[in-house]
């Protein structure tokens, strides 16, 4: 048994560092936002379980930069850089510590087979990529984070989450917080919070209703209350149930890009929209300018010219199956973004290492298909992203609009194209805990909704775990988002 001691002792030194490596990288990924002093320039306080992180919006914005010792001073902090490339598959260390709480970075994962969240979904995917639909069966996942991430997901949260999160700064929240009780709203359901927002938001909605004038609203004549209720209720309408993939981030200068994943424009190219895909919105004012200027090289939407295929080359590959999607309302004068999983696809970059997530590759891509190498519904178009600056996408986390999300690539890769259980409830039931009961609650807003038996149960606001008979089977949208593409 000696050598057995020696060899467990060497192993323990050799794999010490490595070990206080994942150790700081916990703490980064799921400790409360006071406990991440690198990931932004501010000084946060936050709580919160299952990785739902809440009110750590005070300090926002403020540095630290000045301090010498003490909280975020730079000698108490001898974990400042990471090398993640040291680790291995750090994300796959990171899923198998939220799911089952074992700390292993091996490739395999230490849970069993994932139980399916939609059966459906999955002959879907099926239909459309047999590779990619058994990577998905066999190791998709998803986990709630603290902060975006390249390569990861943000996901909107619904008015009555958002409200709750956001109590500290928001006359809505506060109101709400009240009418749980102050000493006791920290303790209550889940279930309890969601019933008693969305009963208030009716409620405010009604009055603010009643000071409609020829079905016009004056914001003038409406109290503060109601006018900060309006401004949440109509931003989170424009951004209802988005699931985005973050394919920027920059936290010490505040940037970051996203685009959506669930909004279908249409999955069909007529010449119109290969060109908008190609060339973006400008197309018609860009051919003008250049067919006046002696230099015809130059680029397309950001991307060279010589890189990208002819519209008629394009409209070959890609005429008969073309999923396009917004992908957010900035930068749609830009080419599109091609989304795929083909590590190696000339032309081709990760979004960011260890993703398997790629980016580009226009002119191998066309010509895959035209092959038959690649399945049209193997790529994915996003016309336009969400844009931020000055660190508005981790203020929307803080404030409760936008929940982090850590996931498979496959979440980011398969298409949503008439899937039976929309993205936004296949995620977050994938994420367990409340965000799974969030989107139960979600689902029974709506008659339009087809749940999994032929009668709908009422949920008790006190329950604060759902059974089983409780829980979304299957949904159908219908002609929602995920459904039918718009009408070009």
């Amino acid at each position: 048994t000696l050598w057995i001691v020696v060899a467990v002792l060497s192993w323990s030194v050799k794999s010490a560092a490595s070990f206080q490596q994942y150790t700081n990288l916990y703490h980064r990924t799921f400790l409360p936002r006071s406990f991440i002093r690198r990931q932004m320039s501010s000084s946060s306080s936050g709580s919160g379980d299952g990785g739902i992180y809440y009110n750590d919006f005070d300090g926002y914005g403020t540095s630290n930069n000045n301090n010498s010792g003490g909280e975020g001073g730079e000698n108490d902090d001898d974990d400042e850089y990471i090398d993640t490339d040291t680790l291995g598959d750090w994300r796959t260390f990171r899923m198998n510590l939220a799911e089952s709480g074992v700390a292993s970075a091996s490739l395999t994962r230490t849970k069993a087979k994932p139980k399916a969240i939609s059966k459906e979904n999955e002959q879907v995917l099926r239909s459309q990529s047999t590779q990619l639909a058994d990577e998905f069966i066999n190791g998709v996942w998803a986990h709630a984070t603290s902060t975006p991430e390249v390569g990861g997901l943000v996901v909107r949260m619904p008015l009555e989450v958002e409200m709750f999160r956001n109590y500290q700064h928001s006359r809505m929240g506060q109101k709400l917080r009240s009418l749980l009780g102050e000493e006791t709203a920290d303790n209550t359901s889940m279930a309890k919070r969601y019933f008693t927002a969305q009963k208030m938001v009716q409620n405010q909605m009604e009055t603010i209703a009643q000071h409609a004038q020829d079905g016009v609203v004056d914001g003038n004549q409406l109290d503060e209350g109601s006018q900060e209720l309006l401004s949440l209720y109509l931003d989170n309408q424009a951004t209802w149930q988005e699931v985005c993939l973050v394919i920027d981030h920059d936290a010490d200068a505040g940037t970051a890009s996203t685009v959506v994943l669930n909004r279908p424009m249409a999955f069909k190219l007529t010449e119109n929209l290969a060109k908008l895909v190609l060339e973006g919105s400008y197309a018609n004012s860009r051919s003008s300018s250049s067919s006046s200027s002696s230099n015809n090289s130059g680029s397309i939407g950001g991307v060279s010219s010589s890189n990208m295929p002819s519209l008629d080359r394009f409209v070959e590959a890609f005429g008969e199956e073309c999923a396009v999607y917004v992908g957010g309302p900035d930068q749609q004068g830009e080419t599109a973004l091609l989304l795929h999983g083909f590590g190696d696809l000339p032309g081709a970059r990760e979004i960011v290492p260890g993703s398997k997530l790629y980016q580009g590759g226009w002119m191998a891509a066309v010509q895959g298909v035209l092959d038959g190498r690649y399945q049209p519904l193997e790529f994915r178009f996003f016309v336009g992203k969400h844009t931020y600056t000055d660190k508005l996408l981790d203020l929307g986390v803080v404030l409760g609009q936008w929940q982090p999300v850590a996931a498979a690539r496959t979440l980011a890769l398969k298409q949503c194209i008439s899937l039976p259980k929309p993205l936004f409830h296949e995620v977050m039931d994938l994420c367990g805990g409340e965000l799974k009961q969030i989107s139960t609650m979600e689902s029974r807003k709506r008659d339009d909704i087809v749940l999994g038996s032929s009668t709908t149960t009422e949920l008790d606001p006190n329950d604060d775990i759902f059974g089983e008979d409780d829980l979304i089977d299957e949904l159908d949208e219908l002609d929602f988002f995920d459904d039918e593409p718009l009408d070009l």
